[in-house]
C-alpha cells in the first residue's frame, strides 16, 4: 500500500479488529451509505486470527459499550478470517515467547511470521509496544490501523473525505484523539 505491495494476506490483533468495527457499532455512523473498514479488511484480503485474539473479543463482548459490540460484530464476522493457533505449527515453538505484550499480539505475531503474511495489522502505534512488534516481526510489515485507512484512500478504494470521516467516527471510542500519529496520518489525507 502506499509505494508498497499490496495487503494480500494479514494478521489481526485484537484491537485492530475492534478498531476497525467500531464504526459499524456507533449509531452516528451509517456503514451503509459510508465505508465499512472490517467489511472492507475482510474482502480485500485473507486475514488471520490466532485464537487468543477471539477469547479476547469473547471478553470484550461483555462490555455494554461501543467496545463489546464492535467484537460481537468481529465475532458475527467469523466465517470471513481464519483462526489458526500459531503453537500447532511446527516451525513456531511450543509456548508462547515472552515479548512484553500482550498474549494476543504475542500469538499474532508468532502467526504472522510462521504464515509469512504481508502485514500485522495491530493499534499499537504509540510508545514502545510499536518499537517491539516491528522488533520481533520478521517478515510481515508492521500496519497500524488508521494506517491502513488512510491507504485505502490514498489507493483510491475511498476517498480521502471518507477516510478522514472514519478515523473521526473512530478516534474518541480509541483513545486516538491527541496522537499525533493519527493528525499526522490525517494531515496528509488533507494535502
Amino acid at each position: 500500500m502506499s509505494g508498497r505491495r499490496q495487503l494480500r494476506t494479514v494478521v489481526a490483533d485484537t484491537s485492530a479488529l475492534v478498531s476497525l468495527a467500531v464504526p459499524r457499532a456507533d449509531a452516528a455512523y451509517d456503514t451503509e451509505t459510508a465505508p465499512d473498514p472490517l467489511q472492507y479488511l475482510l474482502t480485500s484480503c485473507d486475514v488471520f486470527v490466532p485464537l487468543e485474539v477471539v477469547a479476547e473479543l469473547r471478553d470484550i463482548t461483555q462490555y455494554q459499550d461501543i467496545h463489546g459490540a464492535a467484537a460481537t460484530n468481529v465475532l458475527a464476522a467469523r466465517d470471513h478470517y481464519t483462526v489458526d493457533d500459531p503453537y500447532e505449527r511446527n516451525e513456531t515453538p511450543d509456548s508462547r515467547p515472552t515479548f512484553g505484550l500482550d498474549d494476543g499480539e504475542t500469538d499474532g505475531i508468532v502467526l504472522a511470521n510462521a504464515l509469512d503474511v504481508d502485514g500485522f495489522l495491530t493499534d499499537e502505534f504509540g510508545g514502545t509496544n510499536f518499537a517491539l512488534i516491528h522488533a520481533v516481526l520478521q517478515g510481515p510489515r508492521i500496519v497500524p490501523t488508521p494506517r491502513l485507512i488512510c491507504d485505502h484512500a490514498r489507493n483510491g478504494h475511498m476517498t480521502h473525505e471518507e477516510a478522514r470521516t472514519l478515523l473521526s467516527a473512530i478516534s474518541p471510542h480509541r483513545s486516538w484523539d491527541n496522537s499525533p500519529y493519527v493528525a499526522q496520518l490525517v494531515a496528509l489525507l488533507e494535502e
